[in-house]
């Protein structure tokens, strides 16, 4: 019964990692680095009336982004822990295919490719924290699952 507890308990906390900490970070390093404002300034200058903000293609459906953003790690995140790197090229590739049109203006590309990396990044460590800490720490999963599987 522990080794449930402890196993729910780990993947809670990398999916809690994964999803809204990762939005959280990302959010911060696009407004650090100021492509947030420089993307809001052009989003607004392109604005019919330039004091009306157009709305951002990207966020139509509000909280849109967030769980495209938290599904994508997660996506990457199983596809690291299970050794499957086709996953990564899938996601990446979607995403591409996805904001292709926007990526025509430079502060559109540096901001879709600083979020990009940024998750690739941060779904790696998370990754890769999880993975160590389930062979040292925790209950193993990973084995047990292998195991299971073969």
């Amino acid at each position: 019964m522990m080794t449930v507890l402890h196993a729910a308990a780990s993947l809670l906390i990398g999916f809690l990692l994964l999803t809204f900490t990762g939005n959280s970070v990302c959010r911060r390093i696009l407004i650090h680095t100021g492509l947030q404002k420089a993307r809001d300034d052009l989003l607004k200058a392109s604005a019919p009336d330039k004091g009306e903000v157009v709305q951002d293609p990207a966020s139509v459906t509000p909280g849109a982004g967030a769980w495209i953003g938290g599904l994508e790690r997660m996506l990457i995140a199983v596809g690291l822990i299970t050794g499957a790197w086709e996953i990564l090229a899938a996601v990446i590739a979607l995403k591409t295919v996805a904001r292709f049109k926007e990526i025509d203006q430079q502060i559109h590309a540096e901001y879709f490719l600083v979020g990009s990396l940024f998750s690739i990044v941060w779904a790696f460590g998370v990754s890769h924290a999880w993975r160590l800490y389930d062979a040292s720490v925790g209950p193993d999963l990973l084995g047990l699952i292998t195991r299971a599987i073969a």
